[in-house]
């Protein structure tokens, strides 16, 4: 059955390029969805396999974080969801995000070389100090005839953009404007894909422990004074420490080590 969009010109490009088990062998593209979560989520319900991945050309409604919109240019850029299945327990949920965010800057970097992808906690990937990467992952309230529960991960990836409004100008970016050439969507994608899987299969064969690992290695501030804001505005200073086993970040403060789940650091010097 021929579905919506399969004749996608980015999808009919990426799919002779993929060397994954399931990441990806599903595949819907779309030129214009209001959320490609939203939609992923839908096609969970109706029992979508793991590994999933619905791609549009551009996002009407795209959300980030903390309620944030998204926006990019439409068939500039890689906005796509990925429908996973995890055997995690609930409170390590949040170590997908993680081997997202390492999947990422690794296929960023070997399309930026010798330009370095880096990682600001929880899951921005930066170049160059600059955001080109954010993400999202949404539980899906539905399983599929007693299967197991969804969450879909949502990825928007700032590729041959090359101007931003004046209000994000300073803070973001694309791999277009930090490697200064044309980056090729398709072969970019199969690569993310990949390397989206190899990581994420890590999180069941040795906890989390290989991913904490090089997410640590590519941390923007690792052991270096930061600024942390807490989702109720208020803000304290300390060394970024670390991550914990579940991803969550550790800042030793004046009055001892500190965990948060939640939150924003920033590198930033206070102003």
């Amino acid at each position: 059955m021929k579905h919506p969009g399969s004749d996608l010109a980015l999808v009919e490009a990426v799919v002779p390029l993929l060397r994954t088990c399931c990441f990806g062998r599903a595949l819907r593209g779309y030129e214009t969805v209001g959320s490609t979560n939203t939609v992923a989520a839908a096609w969970a319900a109706e029992g979508a396999p793991e590994g999933a991945v619905v791609v549009a050309e551009y996002q009407t409604a795209g959300r980030g974080r903390r309620g944030r919109a998204w926006e990019a240019s439409a068939g500039r850029n890689l906005t796509f969801s990925v429908v996973l299945r995890p055997t995690l327990a609930p409170e390590r949920l949040g170590l997908i995000t993680l081997a997202a965010s390492v999947a990422v800057a690794e296929a960023v970097s070997a399309f930026t070389a010798p330009l370095e992808a880096t990682i600001k906690w929880p899951n921005d990937v930066l170049l160059e100090g600059k955001k080109c990467c954010g993400m999202l992952l949404e539980s899906s309230l539905y399983a599929h005839h007693g299967g197991a529960a969804a969450v879909i991960l949502g990825i928007g990836l700032n590729v041959n953009q090359d101007t931003f409004p004046p209000s994000l100008a300073e803070r973001a970016t694309s791999l277009l404007l930090a490697a200064g050439r044309l980056v090729p969507r398709p072969p970019l994608l199969a690569c993310l894909l990949e390397r989206l899987e190899a990581r994420y299969e890590t999180l069941t064969t040795d906890g989390g422990a290989a991913v904490r690992k090089a997410y640590e290695a590519r941390l923007a501030g690792l052991h270096r004074p930061v600024t942390f804001y807490l989702d109720d505005g208020t803000r304290l200073r300390g060394i970024l420490a670390g991550l914990t086993d579940t991803g969550a970040v550790c800042i030793e403060t004046a009055g001892g080590p500190r965990v948060f789940h939640a939150g924003e650091v920033s590198t930033a010097p206070p102003a």
